[in-house]
């Protein structure tokens, strides 16, 4: 053993020598130094940012509606105090669509007015239900404070006032600090999101300095080790002692590594300390990806390997090397950044609706697409609204389609995406696509501010749950509209919507989750960790029948039926509740840690389908008490009566049977020309290709603890229903430990046929 230890000692030391390492491990520590004097601290809010405000065009509307109302309210106070650009704002036409220099005008006029001593007056709060925090302050008196005291009082102020649209606003603000060269820097995020933002930005940070600049280095210091093994001397020494030729070769691999892994730890250790010790974030899990950084490596310098066994040259073994990362970046960017999101993703549904005319789906771009037996492919027959290039659309501003067979039409909330511009009186459109030949799209009446969720119970009503409550949808959703001088003119849209309560738990902060029982109209919500089972008061609307806490913490889909509510979390837990008293009957986790994209009951209450990020589809038999997984490529669900209707990521609808478990149609579009290749030639090459760079999503793990990401990327809201890629943080590390094994045992037989 005494011999392999010394070749492997002197591997390591033949690379420590090198001035390269010296260079990397001098560039290492000045990052950390660079880094070390970032710091945070945290203040009271006392303004207002462009997070703060949810539906900032719609708050300029409530603005604008009180403004004209009589008598005093926070909106005149607002209006009276506010500097120019806001005034004329909200004096501005009801059509005015908002660009980004608006919206920031918006926020710096609030601002301003947050600083005004006499912006609180009672007659104009005495409507106003006031916090507690705010009381405490009041009885003060308004007039003794001052500076961030005052503005952080009226900043109470007018939350208590809007609700809706500022209740969600964080009471502390935090700033980033760096001594010497600039003012505290205010972060748009709250105190509970700084953790996972530092982890993300750790992710990327490491990748950068650790995933490409260091391994690249190590690469060129580790290359010259395996052809100065067979110059004439040294290799003769060598094999002058009792080992073999196979294990020499392992230990001169090992020792490589051996390097790296000393390198990695030296800066990964620093940025541990540096994290924990001036965020207070002391991440243990950021120690886990040495050996991530060390096995990533490990992929090349095999490839580095056999080419200094086969070359006895340093130069042709880096050149190989880069050789080999450029055709795996080339494979994976082929697949995913070519091939997936501008031929395959903008094909995939994301929903599938069962009308009179036909089975309907959702493409994951917005298209509404149909069956076409003759065909047999999906036609085009509607196109959302988009703004922004059609292949990066973003599925998850379309909350639907429900289909409404009294009215013959598909009901649906389209949003408009993030950074565009803000469509009148609000960022929501209610529309109604009605069959004429086609389907043709209407725009409906505007929908309750924070507009999330669209339900239809047993007898067909139409509901809106929104940030403000549960509006009954009624009419038939076209706006309707006057002529005047050759032009429509809509008129009425907001009274289309019946407010129905409740007025407990409201108003609901995004995202929140809302589900229906088939069987009935009793509604569930989760909100902010509590759950809420509505049920409808002939004389009340709707009233809290149940409430709950729940355990966990995060965004859920959730599900209801007669006998049983499900809550599926981000985590991928799955909990079965008793329908009436909320309390936990029974657990699951079928897929791991995969969070849920979407929860769908029968309408006889006896199945439960879970649908998740990941593909994988779970159907629960509530009369049986067990489940199983019917799909792992799944992409789109809906029940409709005694079948399950699932698509999955080729565009392949199944029906099948609830019943019998038996599939009773299938909907298999013919495949073209690149949907070919990508099956039969991209596929299965960069299945059987070694993935160093998806090691990324291990690492990305290992840091936040999440295994997908939003398709949406800053803009997420953090909506399960958004599209998100599940990262397979297994089958990389499967796939390239099976190519290191073969790389170097082809190296070791190489190297045993030889005449030396």
């Amino acid at each position: 053993m005494r011999p392999y230890l010394t070749v492997i000692y002197d591997s390591f030391h033949e690379a420590f020598v090198s001035r390269v390492l010296y260079i990397l491990l001098l560039a290492l520590t000045l990052v950390l130094l660079a880094i070390a004097p970032l710091g945070y601290e945290i203040k009271r809010m006392v303004q207002l940012h462009r997070m703060s405000i949810r539906d900032v065009p719609s708050f300029v509307n409530e603005l604008r509606q009180q403004e004209k109302s009589e008598g005093e309210n926070p909106g005149k106070r607002i209006v009276a105090l506010a500097g120019g650009p806001l005034k004329e704002l909200v004096n501005a036409n009801e059509d005015t669509r908002f660009n980004g220099n608006q919206m920031g005008d918006v926020v710096d006029g609030l601002n301003d007015v947050l600083a005004k001593k006499e912006f609180y007056s009672e007659e104009a709060w005495k409507d106003v239900k006031l916090g507690e925090e705010t009381k405490v302050l009041l009885k003060k008196g308004p007039e003794e404070l001052t500076g961030d005291d005052l503005s952080y009082f009226n900043r109470l102020l007018m939350r208590d006032a809007y609700p809706v649209f500022l209740g969600n606003v964080p009471a502390e603000q935090l700033y980033l600090t760096y001594p010497l060269l600039w003012e505290p820097l205010p972060l748009p995020i709250t105190q509970d999101m700084f953790e996972m933002t530092v982890k993300y930005m750790l992710t990327g940070f490491i990748d950068l300095f650790v995933g490409m600049i260091a391994i690249f280095v190590a690469i060129l210091v580790t290359a010259p080790i395996m052809p100065r093994t067979f110059e004439p001397g040294a290799i003769d020494l060598l094999l002058s002692k009792p080992i073999s030729r196979s294990l020499l070769i392992l230990a001169k691999y090992l020792g490589g590594c051996a390097f790296v892994l000393l390198s990695v730890t030296y800066f990964l250790v620093g940025l541990w300390l540096i994290v924990g010790w001036r965020f207070d974030i002391w991440s243990n899990s950021l120690l886990l990806c040495i050996p991530v950084f060390v096995f990533q490596f490990a992929i090349y310098y095999c490839v580095s390997v056999l080419a200094g066994v086969m070359w006895r040259n340093s130069i042709v073994s880096i050149v190989v090397t880069v050789l080999f990362f450029y055709a795996c970046f080339g494979i994976g960017f082929l697949k995913t950044s070519v091939f997936e999101p501008f031929i395959i993703n903008p094909t995939r549904l994301v929903r599938v609706v069962d009308t009179d005319e036909g089975l309907v789906g959702v493409t994951q771009v917005g298209q509404f697409v149909q069956w076409n037996e003759s065909l047999n492919a999906w036609e085009v027959v509607l196109q959302s609204e988009r703004r922004g290039p059609e292949n990066f659309a973003m599925q998850s501003i379309l909350i639907g389609p429900i289909y409404n067979a009294p009215t013959q039409s598909m009901m649906y909330l389209q949003q408009p995406t993030g950074g565009g511009p803000r469509r009148r009186g609000g960022s929501t459109s209610f529309m109604t696509a009605k069959w004429s030949g086609n389907w043709v799209a209407e725009e409906g009446p505007d929908p309750p501010t924070g507009a999330s969720w669209i339900l239809q119970d047993a007898k067909d009503n139409v509901f809106v749950v929104s940030s403000a409550g549960v509006f009954l949808h009624e009419g038939d959703g076209t706006q309707k509209k006057a002529k005047f001088l050759g032009f429509d003119i809509p008129l009425g849209g907001n009274n289309a919507f019946k407010r129905l309560g409740p007025s407990q738990g409201v108003p609901y902060f995004p995202p929140f989750a809302a589900a229906i029982d088939p069987s009935s109209d009793r509604l569930l919500i989760e909100n902010q960790g509590t759950l809420y089972l509505l049920e409808r008061d002939p004389k009340k609307g709707y009233v809290v029948a149940t409430e709950a806490k729940r355990d966990g913490e995060g965004e859920t889909a959730v599900g209801l039926t007669g006998k049983i509510a499900v809550v599926a979390d981000a985590k991928g837990n799955i909990e079965l509740r008793d329908a009436q008293t909320l309390e936990v009957q029974k657990s699951f986790r079928p897929a791991g840690d995969t969070p849920p994209s979407s929860v769908e009951t029968s309408r006889d209450g006896k199945f439960v389908a879970v649908l998740f990020h990941d593909g994988a589809l779970w159907l629960y038999d509530a009369e049986a008490g067990k489940g199983s997984r019917i799909d792992s490529d799944a992409s789109a669900m809906a029940f409709d009566d005694d079948k399950l209707i699932f698509a999955d990521n080729k565009t392949r609808v199944q029906v099948r049977s609830l019943s019998s478990g038996e599939t009773l149609e299938t909907y298999w579009p013919q495949s073209d020309w690149w949907r070919f290749t990508y099956d039969w030639v991209i596929e299965p090459v960069y299945y059987v290709f070694p993935k160093p760079g998806e090691l990324n999503n291990l690492l990305k793990y290992l840091v936040t603890d999440e295994s997908t990401s939003s398709f949406q990327g800053p803009q997420s809201t953090g909506d399960l229903r958004e599209v998100r890629m599940a990262d397979n943080i297994v089958m990389p590390v499967v796939h390239n430990m099976i190519f290191i094994c073969v790389m170097l045992g082809i190296t070791c037989f190489y190297v045993s046929r030889l005449d030396l």
